[in-house]
């Protein structure tokens, strides 16, 4: 290799160098206080530590990676253009919130030169705002890390759900960007909200969360003399779906916290089922200060426990406890014992979804995809409250449900684990269009594989002249339905499919969003038959029924409609308290195409020759009908006969 090559390679290699250290305004986005990311940390942070010149009760507290407070991933990260731009990071509730009632004292801030005499600031996020009067104290900046502490009189008390934003103002100089080294130190990966720089990246001048160095280092000096000296607590408790089978081995995820300011020897979990004697599991490994560990402890349930509710309380205890020391050291969950099971008739998706939203015209059509494609699913479209196709009376369910838009339920259950009861794959959609369908087709299939314990048939009649659609539900229930569900309730809704109304899309052409007039939208939500959420059906053995009315409008085409009817437990009202047992139990549709046929008038009836109809009013082909009971009519007349061939 020539002489000249190389040192062209080493040259291009150096510039690749510089780059990986420079901020990318491409990779930066715009922070919303409102919802800030906080919480969003790709790695496990190691926990807060002793570090040098803290006291003896004052922890470095923030996104600490690994075991060394003071650990520095990527040294002489820089912005690129000389000028004073505050940095900070944002430190949320899922670190703070053990901290509750202590104090932050001061901050810590890594350089990766001097920096001379820098203002650092606190602030706290509240009400989706930064506080007008941060915490303030110039110091001298020297390489490596920094303790700044606060007078006495000034230190913050962190509250339980309290967001902070700690930072300096950094000054990059001509000859930092000459040489390509700032003065910066990061550690770890950058996600969430833990590097953040006040300048204008295209959106103006405000926050920005960059995402192509690591996080800042700069952490909280926190007072820890108002904890105890030894506490254990309990952040997660898991025990899978809540449906379990007599006998069944319940395997619980549990996540122990130390929450004291010492290390704890040994602890204890024990397991409660109802008011039985409890199963206590001994841990003998030690739980360092500040430290978490995972256990999966594992609960036979008893082959003799009966049908219905269930309450496991799980309790933890530190070496020589015998009492929980708060209510973060003890949790319960309530399970239900079945027999008995049934199909799945239908998988219920509920898709929140906006008409000012240019994703959801992007993930519309993938759904659609699916819904046609796959026959166990019935989709059916809320839309949010202010938009035309919004109702009224389905508002509540953004409320509960749509954490984004759009996003989506299946038969509105909760997967163990995850954050939400809803799902959304908007990021896929926009991506990786291809693999949506596959993704929504793998959580219909999943659902149709769950424990249903009422099937629901749906029958209906229509009257022209009225409009009035008279709507019989019948179904059967298991063995245990009542225990597991209490009186059954039945929720009916109307869709509407080919409705003309606007929608935000992206224009193909000059890829900016616009506004489409005339979208077609599909499985719109018209409206209930029933209450929203849901009816009492009478009971009478293992068999139940419910008949309702409801009036069709005028500006609905009944050729594009469908009843949707499911099955849930009672509630006069569904609310955060006990959303996560109104699950659909099941779930059917029938398609209202048809119905207008068989209540024509008689004279338009007496010029056909002769039509079959199902009992529901469903008209059909008489070619090779299977055996069964139907409807015929002929010369004005109906008549219903036994088909045996």
């Amino acid at each position: 290799m020539r002489k000249t090559s190389l040192l062209l390679l080493l040259a291009t290699f150096c510039l690749a160098i510089q780059a990986q250290h420079r901020i990318d305004a491409q990779q930066a986005h715009a922070v919303r206080w409102d919802k800030p990311q906080v919480q969003n940390r790709q790695a496990t942070p190691g926990k807060p530590q002793k570090a040098e010149g803290l006291s003896a009760t004052q922890r470095a507290v923030g996104h600490l990676f690994g075991n060394n407070p003071d650990s520095i991933t990527l040294k002489g990260a820089m912005v690129g253009t000389a000028g004073t731009y505050p940095v900070a990071t944002a430190i949320g509730p899922d670190i703070l919130n053990r901290y509750a009632g202590c104090k932050v004292v001061g901050i810590r801030v890594a350089a990766a030169q001097s920096l001379g005499k820098c203002n650092t600031f606190l602030y706290t996020v509240e009400n989706g705002y930064l506080s007008d009067t941060p915490l303030t104290k110039s110091q001298r900046l020297y390489e490596g890390w920094n303790n700044v502490f606060y007078n006495g009189d000034t230190a913050l008390e962190i509250e339980e759900g309290m967001t902070l934003l700690v930072g300096f103002d950094y000054t990059e100089t001509e000859s930092m960007v000459a040489s390509g080294m700032g003065g910066l130190c990061t550690v770890g990966k950058a996600n969430g909200e833990n590097f953040l720089i006040y300048t204008d990246f295209g959106s103006g001048e405000g926050w920005y969360s960059v995402n192509n160095l690591g996080a800042l280092c700069v952490q909280l000096i926190v007072d820890v003399s108002s904890l105890p000296e030894k506490a254990i607590g309990m952040s997660y408790f898991d025990t899978g779906f809540m449906y379990k089978k007599a006998g069944e081995k319940v395997e619980m995820y549990v996540i122990a916290d130390n929450m004291g300011r010492e290390d704890i020897d040994s602890y204890q979990l024990s397991c409660q089922l109802d008011d039985q004697a409890p199963m206590v599991f001994n841990y003998t490994e030690p739980l360092p200060e500040q430290g978490s560990t995972h256990l999966q402890p594992v609960f036979p349930l008893p082959e003799d426990i009966s049908l219905g509710q269930h309450t496991l309380t799980v309790s933890l205890f530190a070496e020589d406890e015998t009492e929980v020391s708060s209510d973060k050291a003890t949790g319960s969950v309530s399970f239900f014992i079945y027999n008995e099971t049934v199909a799945r008739q239908k998988v219920y998706v509920e898709q929140y979804n906006s008409q000012n939203e240019t994703m959801a015209s992007i993930t519309n059509p993938l759904f659609e995809q699916v819904a046609k494609s796959n026959k166990n699913m019935v989709l059916v479209n809320v839309y949010e409250p202010g938009n035309p196709l919004a109702i009224e009376e389905a508002s509540y369910l953004h409320d509960l449900y749509a954490y984004t838009i759009p996003s989506f339920t299946v038969n509105r259950a909760y997967f163990p684990g995850e954050s939400y009861i809803a799902y959304d794959v908007n990021y896929y959609a926009e991506q990786y269009a291809p693999l949506v369908p596959a993704i929504i087709d793998d959580l219909v299939s999943q659902d149709m594989g769950q424990p249903s314990f009422a099937t629901i048939d749906l029958e209906a009649q229509y009257d022209n002249e009225t409009r009035v659609l008279t709507i019989n539900v019948t179904g059967d229930l298991v063995e245990g339905a009542l225990d597991i569900l209490g009186t059954p309730s039945v929720t009916l809704l109307l869709t509407e499919n080919n409705v003309k109304s606007k929608q935000a899309i992206i224009n193909q052409v000059t890829q900016r969003p616009t506004t489409k007039q005339d979208y077609t939208h599909q499985h719109v939500l018209r409206g209930f038959a029933t209450p929203p959420t849901g009816s009492p059906v009478e009971v009478s053995g293992d068999h139940y029924t419910a008949r309702h009315t409801t009036v069709i409008d005028p500006s609905w085409n009944l050729q594009e409609m469908a009843l949707v009817g499911f099955v849930t437990r009672t509630a006069e009202e569904v609310t955060d308290d006990n959303v996560l047992v109104m699950d659909i139990t099941n779930c059917n549709a029938l398609s209202l195409s048809d119905l207008t046929g068989i209540h024509d008038t008689e004279a338009s009836a007496g010029k056909q020759q002769r039509e079959y109809f199902l009992l529901n009013g469903q008209r059909i082909n008489p070619g090779n009908l299977p055996k069964g009971i139907y409807i015929i009519r002929e010369g004005g007349g109906k008549r219903k006969v036994i088909h045996n061939n």
